[in-house]
């Protein structure tokens, strides 16, 4: 018996809190410039477009750097974004800065996540 199946996997990282498109430096070949990057809804409105025009299951990875880097970030030591990331349909994820605030800390932003935390890169 062969099963042809195939599996798209998404991955995101360094989101760094910005719940809202922003202009960030990018390095391109020609040289630096200056591009709008980052946005909850422009990063859901991506993945939703790709789970529209595939058929393929898709495993949504972050590797982390999500939950601090902004004003509603650090102020609530990640728990502002916590709604926003739990609705992109992320499958599991790879912290990063995370962990900044502490063992104890990291465990409780861990537990409000609808999906695993899987290790630490740091």
């Amino acid at each position: 018996m062969t099963v042809d199946a195939t599996l798209t996997i998404l991955q995101i990282n360094d989101v760094h809190g910005y719940l809202e498109p922003h202009q960030e430096l990018v390095w391109e070949p020609q040289g630096p410039s200056f591009s709008i990057l980052g946005g909850f809804a422009r990063l859901s409105t991506a993945i939703k477009a790709i789970r529209a025009e595939t058929m393929n299951d898709i495993l949504l990875l972050d590797n982390g750097d999500m939950f601090h880097g902004t004003f509603p970030a650090v102020s609530s030591m990640g728990l502002a974004l916590v709604p926003a990331a739990n609705a992109l349909g992320i499958d599991a994820m790879t912290a990063h800065w995370e962990f900044a605030w502490g063992p104890e800390h990291f465990e409780r932003l861990a537990e409000e996540l609808s999906y695993p935390v899987l290790a630490l890169n740091c």
